[in-house]
Formats: structure tokens, C-alpha cells, sequence
């Protein structure tokens, strides 16, 4: 387990805002720990906004996320996001980056551009294009249920796959 964290604690280092910021909140997903920025997170996740406002600690220091879809590889991912460092989304991916945007609140209601929106593009204009790619994401949506269902992102999937299998 402590491997698992430092490395986590190691990664964010690589790409976290500014080494000459010291971080301000630690975001505990299952095992892995993220040193973060808060103003980071909250300019992009409503989510994070709200746990930072209703907290009843006067400066809140730890966030826990561990019920985050998509767990800490995802979670990492949308960090990433919100401090604008690129990452890709993949079929393999988008499913779960889209059900872990919904979570956060990181949907263009809150902010332009934002991670719900970008994944949302992704599926209408690359994942559901094709049917190898709606299987790939369908069967992402395995461990996200019920998130992927209510999200639409199931029914999309069966319906791309069933117009390229019978047309």
C-alpha cells in the first residue's frame, strides 16, 4: 500500500500547477492520496466547491473521493483536467471520465469547456462512430452502473452497435 501511494504522491508531483505553491488539499481516492490545489479543483469542479463550503472544518485540508466512478487512475485524469495538462481520452477511457465528470460536477453549466462536455464530443464524434468502438466503450461500462445507464451512455452504445450491425 505504501508503494501505491507514494507513487500516486510522486505522479500528481510531475504535473502538479507549481512546486512553488505549496498544495493546499489532500484528495483521497481508495489507497491513492493527490497533494492538490484547491483553487485548482473548484474552478472546474462544483462538486469540490460545495465539499470546500458546506465543510464544517474552518480550512479543509482532506477530501475523500474514494466513491469516485472510475477510481484513481480516472480521478487522476480529471485532475489533470482542471489543472489543463493534457491526457487522452480513449474509448477505453471516455465512459468513465464521462460518469466521474457527472460526479464532480464538471459539466459546462459550472464551466466552459468543461470535462463532461469534452467527453460528450468524444462519443458523438469518435467512440460511436464505429461499432468496434461502441463494444469497447459498452463493455467499460461494466463497473459504472448505474452512472453509465442514467447517463444515456449504455442505451447510445447499444443503439450505434445495433444500426451498424443490421444497416
Amino acid at each position: 500500500m505504501a508503494n501505491r501511494l507514494s507513487l500516486a504522491m510522486e505522479r500528481t508531483g510531475q504535473w502538479v500547477f507549481s512546486q512553488e505553491i505549496p498544495t493546499d488539499v489532500i484528495v483521497e481516492v481508495g489507497e491513492a492520496n493527490f497533494s492538490l490545489h484547491k483553487f485548482m479543483l473548484v474552478a472546474k469542479s462544483n462538486h469540490i466547491r460545495k465539499l470546500i463550503i458546506e465543510s464544517k472544518e474552518a480550512d479543509l485540508t482532506r477530501i475523500n473521493l474514494s466513491d469516485i466512478p472510475g477510481g484513481p487512475e480516472i480521478f487522476e485524469k480529471a485532475a489533470k483536467f482542471c489543472y489543463g495538462v493534457n491526457f487522452e481520452i480513449t474509448v477505453h477511457n471516455v465512459a468513465a471520465l464521462r460518469c466521474a465528470a457527472e460526479y464532480l460536477q464538471m459539466t459546462d453549466k459550472y464551466c466552459d469547456n468543461n470535462l463532461a462536455g469534452r467527453t460528450e464530443d468524444f462519443l458523438s464524434q469518435v467512440a460511436l462512430t464505429s461499432l468496434s468502438g461502441a463494444l469497447v466503450v459498452l463493455k467499460s461500462c461494466e463497473d459504472l452502473l448505474p452512472m453509465a445507464e442514467d447517463l444515456k451512455i449504455v442505451q447510445r452504445c447499444v443503439d450505434t452497435a445495433s444500426a451498424k450491425v443490421f444497416f
